[in-house]
């Protein structure tokens, strides 16, 4: 992890000072370390300013604290902001760390980067948000970490604010990330064949498989997404939850899916000697399409999610961790199945 000499640097204009110096002061008594230019003039004295702010809001601050606002747009604080928008580019992660003042669009700042408000948000929010950002650096601690006692230790040890649901996010998008080539090719209904060859009508084959996909449904209602075993992992509401039950709820998430699309698989990869049994088999396939399509999408939501996670809940925002189950089939399918098995030979 970079070493930096401050946490935070602070670009704003002049006349927002009002605004911004309470949650100055309140990190600082938070033991934050904050660049504040109006705090360093003596080191400025006699610089040459641009490149002082080059390197300020490119490499002494782990975090950029950017106070948008009219004022604050084409002023001086474009060198600022320029520099720390690069930088953030640069880094591929989350730098600057927008606080808005006012509704006004800053050039170069996505529209889609998710901030705090000091409309909506007081300044002992902002504060302590600004901390828990922290905390989860501290940890070392990203959706991309790999998964290892020492990394969740520290990551346990640092507590941000809903370490537990970055924890979860991370080993189910890590999980469907190994999957995803086996995703993409049961959409385009392609396995590799695994040896087994149908030789008759494939009914008795079918009834098996249906068998099979109820109860990898009713094993994941019954034991593995229900509201107990969520709130043993994730603990009451106002108590820290359990890391390793934690990991673990992810993992069956993640070898439920894989469950499902092994099911999937193995129809796709067998041989069968009669055309009306393949075309049955392969209708019956994408009986898995809904539920692996609804469990994929969960898992991209909570990756997006987790690179802001601080911000959207200290903006009140509730983090849905549900997992949908989705394990009818559609009525149009079951119709084109039942079709297809009336055309086998009895």
């Amino acid at each position: 992890m970079a070493e930096y000499e401050f946490d935070v640097a602070l670009s704003y204009a002049e006349e927002d000072q009002h605004l911004v110096l309470p949650i100055v002061e309140l990190l600082k008594g938070s033991e934050v370390e904050v660049f504040h230019s109006r705090e360093r003039e003596a080191e400025m004295w006699g610089l040459d300013l641009v490149e002082y702010f080059s390197e300020a809001f490119s490499s002494r601050a782990r975090y950029v604290l950017l106070f948008t606002s009219r004022h604050y747009v084409g002023k001086w604080s474009r060198l600022a902001r320029r520099t720390a928008l690069g930088r953030a580019l640069e880094l591929h992660t989350e730098y600057v760390l927008p606080i808005r003042i006012d509704d006004t669009a800053v050039p170069g700042l996505s529209p889609h980067v998710a901030y705090l408000d000091v409309r909506v948000h007081d300044a002992t929010t902002i504060a302590d948000a600004v901390v828990q950002k922290l905390a989860q650096h501290r940890a070392e601690f990203t959706p991309t970490t790999p998964i290892t006692p020492k990394s969740v230790a520290a990551l346990v040890r640092e507590k941000p604010r809903g370490w537990e649901y970055l924890l979860y996010a991370t080993v189910v998008a890590q999980g469907l990330e190994a999957l995803q080539q086996k995703y993409r090719e049961h959409f385009l209904r392609y396995s590799p064949r695994n040896g087994t060859v149908e030789h008759g009508s494939g009914i008795e084959l079918i009834r098996d498989r249906n068998v099979l996909l109820s109860e990898i449904i009713a094993v994941a209602v019954d034991s593995v997404f229900t509201p107990a075993t969520q709130e043993a992992a994730f603990g009451r509401s106002g108590e820290p939850g359990d890391a390793d039950r934690i990991v673990h709820l992810g993992e069956l998430f993640v070898r439920t899916f894989e469950e499902i699309l092994e099911w999937a698989r193995g129809i796709h990869g067998t041989s069968y000697a009669d055309a009306n049994a393949r075309t049955a088999a392969r209708v019956q396939a994408r009986f898995a399409d809904r539920q692996l399509e609804a469990m994929h999408k969960v898992a991209r939501d909570l990756r997006e999610v987790a690179d802001t996670l601080v911000e959207r809940l200290t903006a009140g925002e509730v983090i849905d961790m549900t997992v949908p189950l989705v394990f009818e089939v559609e009525p149009a399918l079951e119709l084109e199945f039942k079709a297809a098995l009336e055309r086998l030979p009895r």
